[in-house]
């Protein structure tokens, strides 16, 4: 049990899963409604640490979307850094061995919608793959008839940053997620929006093979990626081409570009019904 002062307790549950910056937990409120509770790891100074998750807490505060994980509570509690968010039922990387191209559009449309509210507000997520997107279960709670369909969230705002403030080298991106533009920003262009445009392709064609694919820098300035998408064979293979091009300036630009380059290929492939919940 934790708590949070007057504000609320936390019955916290299993150890769900870990990140690079925390260790995820189940938890309860005093309503019984089911969270989750994110707790920092103490892997660095107390002061590197805090201003970790102040960074966290306030981009989830300040962008709140449907489609981004919704935050509940943060607090310091016997010296470990809490932030309690709404619980999903999973996140992507966990049944992508079940999914198949029809998902496509639907993550695509809930994942860009909350990339492009990100950037509105003058962000970059810099983050975007398989483990940070949650499966949200959506019910109709006035038709019982209409079943029960899939949302997909975007999560982990923890390295999310303001455009203007990315540096030009040294910025923590994971290695096997590299855009080319972070590998080297003399040829390919800065770390920039665009930047989460080229992590969504990565993202969906992920979930066009079934698997993450892991990229060298090698195969990241070769354009490995492009190949992958190409031999797909998929509908969707253009338009992730387009979004992985290595040199910024030369891809997709937008959130709302690339999705209209996904809505277009989906309506040609008949992939229009939203997915159900799987396992």
């Amino acid at each position: 049990m934790i708590s949070n002062g007057a504000a609320g307790t936390y019955f916290m549950g299993e150890h769900i899963g870990s990140g690079s910056f925390g260790d995820v937990y189940e938890c309860t409120d005093e309503w019984a409604n089911a969270l989750v509770a994110k707790v920092l790891k103490p892997g660095a100074p107390f002061h590197e640490v805090k201003q970790q998750w102040e960074r966290e807490v306030g981009n989830l505060a300040r962008l709140r979307h449907p489609n981004i994980t919704y935050i509940h509570d943060a607090f310091i509690y016997n010296n470990a850094f809490y932030i309690i968010v709404e619980k999903c039922l999973y996140s992507l990387d966990r049944i992508l061995p079940r999914v198949d191209a029809t998902w496509v559009p639907h993550i695509a449309r809930d994942i860009l919608q909350a990339l492009a509210f990100v950037h509105r507000h003058g962000h970059v997520h810099k983050d975007v793959h398989p483990g940070n997107v949650f499966v949200s279960l959506t019910n109709d709670v006035i038709s019982t008839e209409s079943g029960s369909f899939l949302q997909f969230k975007l999560g982990d705002l923890g390295i999310a940053r303001e455009e203007h403030s990315i540096r030009t080298t040294g910025t923590i991106l994971a290695p096997w997620m590299q855009p080319p533009e972070a590998v080297d920003p003399a040829r390919y262009g800065q770390v920039s929006k665009p930047t989460d445009v080229y992590h969504c392709a990565l993202l969906l064609l992920a979930v066009l093979r079934r698997s993450i694919y892991q990229f060298s820098q090698v195969e990241i300035l070769q354009g490995r990626p492009q190949e992958l998408a190409a031999q797909t064979g998929s509908p969707f293979a253009a338009a992730l081409n387009s979004a992985l091009q290595p040199e910024v300036r030369r891809r997709t630009q937008t959130p709302l570009e690339f999705w209209r380059e996904i809505q277009a290929a989906s309506l040609l492939a008949g992939t229009t019904d939203p997915p159900r919940p799987t396992g």
